[in-house]
């Protein structure tokens, strides 16, 4: 931390205690107590009215306060709870910096906004069932400094439906985070076409010397490639919508039988027959024909196994 950090923060622990230790201060931002000494004298000398207390501490003087922000409640508790939810979701020096920065926020928020908004968010938890990723990550790191940067990134990646790894040159414009796992886009060299890149699968990776100009290419969204539609009984309906595919587009009524027809969209058959498989007899392929191919021989296979 540098020392312009330090002294906003030894302000506000002043104002969120009222009064502090030397030595709390010193190990709370590990720094010697003659350093502390300095940065009090620093404060002063800037206009902050800091009163010595011999062998007790440091305060404010009586009627000194931060300007408040001017949040509002809403906005105080989406921060609040914006901060909570990257807090239960991921670690690295992000998260560390937004409680941080929460901090701050709570210190020069007005009593009777900080009150209601921590009084509204103590009564809302998040509980997820997947790992917390870690924003520190150093293929996160790489990719981020290439994207920002303009450099394109070398890449050995393992594909979803085939034991097989291709070497690349990806030029990357963007990452984001869906149903827990980091994904790349970007125009691929290879492809010579806009491609979506699970970061998982990334065996290697490194950051390449040549700098690229971002391409005028347009496509269609990566999922568009095949259309599936799949019946599920009514019995099951209700479960399939909470743990619903990736590549769901919408659902109609079922004509000819009971339940309701889904409708999904996919670069390859294969990232959702495992998930159709999951649902039993109570889902059934409409199209296409290859996926109710693929589902009857895995099926057969199953049955083999059992008997």
């Amino acid at each position: 931390m540098n020392r312009i950090d330090r002294l906003f923060a030894i302000l506000l622990s002043l104002q969120k205690h009222k009064r502090i230790r030397s030595e709390d201060l010193a190990a709370k931002f590990y720094v010697s107590k003659r350093t502390i000494y300095r940065d009090i004298v620093a404060l002063n000398e800037s206009g902050v009215p800091i009163v010595s207390l011999p062998g007790e501490g440091y305060e404010l003087m009586p009627g000194y306060y931060l300007p408040p922000l001017n949040f509002t409640e809403n906005e105080a508790v989406a921060l609040i709870l914006g901060t909570q939810l990257l807090k239960q979701q991921a670690s690295g020096s992000v998260t560390i910096g937004a409680l941080q920065a929460l901090d701050k926020i709570r210190a020069a928020l007005p009593k009777n906004v900080a009150e209601r908004a921590e009084a509204l968010t103590s009564i809302i938890g998040f509980f997820t069932d997947t790992d917390r990723f870690n924003l520190d990550d150093p293929k996160l790191m790489v990719l981020q400094k290439a994207i920002l940067s303009k450099r394109a990134v070398n890449i050995r990646y393992h594909g979803f439906d085939r034991d097989k790894t291709t070497e690349r040159t990806i030029e990357p414009y963007q990452l984001y985070y869906a149903m827990g796992t980091w994904y790349l886009e970007g125009y691929c060299r290879l492809r010579r076409e806009m491609r979506t890149f699970r970061v998982s699968r990334m065996e290697k990776l490194s950051l390449g010397t040549d700098v690229f100009a971002r391409r005028d290419h347009t496509r269609t969204r990566p999922d568009a490639a095949v259309a599936v539609k799949l019946r599920f009984d009514e019995k099951i309906v209700r479960w399939v919508r909470e743990r619903q595919h990736y590549g769901f587009v919408k659902e109609q009524a079922a004509r000819n039988k009971s339940g309701v027809v889904m409708i999904y969209q996919v670069i390859k058959l294969a990232e959702l027959m495992p998930w159709a498989l999951s649902w039993g007899s109570g889902a059934e392929v409409l199209e296409p024909k290859e996926l109710r191919e693929m589902m009857r021989e895995e099926a057969k296979k199953i049955v083999n196994m059992l008997t």
